[in-house]
């Protein structure tokens, strides 16, 4: 047994399930926070884990130092993750931004001697301006897509309140995740959803990322039982276009219905103004103008050569994650 005791925020999302469950079968101690432990919606499936659920808000950091006593290592998984919002300030950037710094600070109070954070490459960028694979060194700067901002503010200003206090802080910047156990949708199981359910005319000009959540999970253990890691960590398996991906999920599942021609930009500049104004009508639109401008029409690769020199990360074959992803989402329905 390994005897550490270790705390797991946002333990019922996609990727804290899977750390949990990783981290129950290398022996540790976990202790699991979710937002209401009364919500059964939340802690149904970590029950039927080895695992001590407990209640704690990032917004509330009270709630934070009592699910830290007694606690050697942190993983600060928990966030949000929208790409839309009503009121995106209050909904997105500052849960994510104030919630991130609440987590260190009760950390620090309650004597964590390890911290392993989760950003995202949202908070690298979309494109390098060589034209090459973008690396830890590459900030998202400049960004007016709420998400992307909040995941690279929040994670700038982790930095500086780990420096500032001395604390041992280790960063994971994965891709977009994808794979199985998640028991509700992100934006990223969404999409793949919305394409086996032929929601796309038309396929978007749009590359992206993709890393399997048991690769997250095990990129975030390698990051806290290596002594020598530190900085950022990019974990991408590959980048697909939008086409790429479609290729292979046909090859996967020859009878969904797929879209053939790919959207010119400024057919989705003007569909992304179109699903904003429905939005004023109840629908939740599934993308918008600052999504087209951060996300399509830009060349984008990631360089994960750290994460697997450093930490000896080594992620498994796309395709059998892709695969895995749409037969969890064909599970669910």
């Amino acid at each position: 047994m390994n005897g550490k005791n270790v705390l797991v925020t946002g333990a019922n999302g996609h990727v804290g399930y899977s750390l949990v469950e990783l981290l129950i079968e290398r022996g540790y101690n976990v202790r699991a926070s979710v937002r209401n432990k009364d919500d059964e919606s939340l802690t149904r499936h970590l029950k039927k884990l080895d695992v001590e659920i407990v209640q704690a808000d990032l917004m509330k950091i009270d709630t934070l130092e009592s699910a830290m006593k007694n606690v050697d290592g942190l993983f600060q998984v928990a966030a949000v993750y929208k790409t839309w919002a009503e009121n995106p300030e209050k909904e997105i950037i500052e849960p994510s931004i104030v919630g991130g710094i609440n987590a260190l600070k009760a950390a620090k109070k309650m004597g964590v001697e390890k911290v392993i954070f989760t950003s995202s490459t949202a908070a690298v960028g979309k494109e390098a301006l060589d034209g090459g694979a973008l690396t830890e060194e590459d900030w998202n700067d400049g960004s007016d897509q709420p998400y992307a901002y909040a995941k690279t503010e929040a994670e700038k200003r982790a930095w500086k309140y780990a420096e500032e206090n001395q604390m041992k802080l280790v960063v994971i910047n994965p891709t977009a995740v994808i794979g199985p156990k998640f028991y509700r949708h992100t934006p990223t199981t969404m999409m793949f959803r919305n394409v086996m359910g032929g929601k796309f005319p038309l396929i978007p000009p749009v590359v992206f990322g993709y890393v399997d959540v048991r690769d997250v999970a095990m990129g975030h253990l390698l990051a806290y039982e290596n002594e020598n890691a530190n900085g950022r960590h990019i974990l991408s398996t590959g980048c697909l276009s939008a086409k790429e991906l479609i290729n292979i999920i046909k090859t996967i599942k020859p009878d969904i219905s797929m879209p053939k021609r790919e959207a010119p930009l400024w057919l989705m500049k003007i569909a992304a103004y179109i699903e904003v104004g429905k939005s004023w009508f109840g629908h939740k639109p599934m993308f918008t103008p600052s999504i087209v401008r951060e996300y399509m029409g830009k060349k984008t690769e990631y360089n994960s050569e750290k994460a697997r020199e450093e930490l000896g990360w080594k992620p498994m074959n796309l395709e059998k994650s892709i695969k895995d992803t749409l037969e969890w989402i064909e599970g669910m329905e």
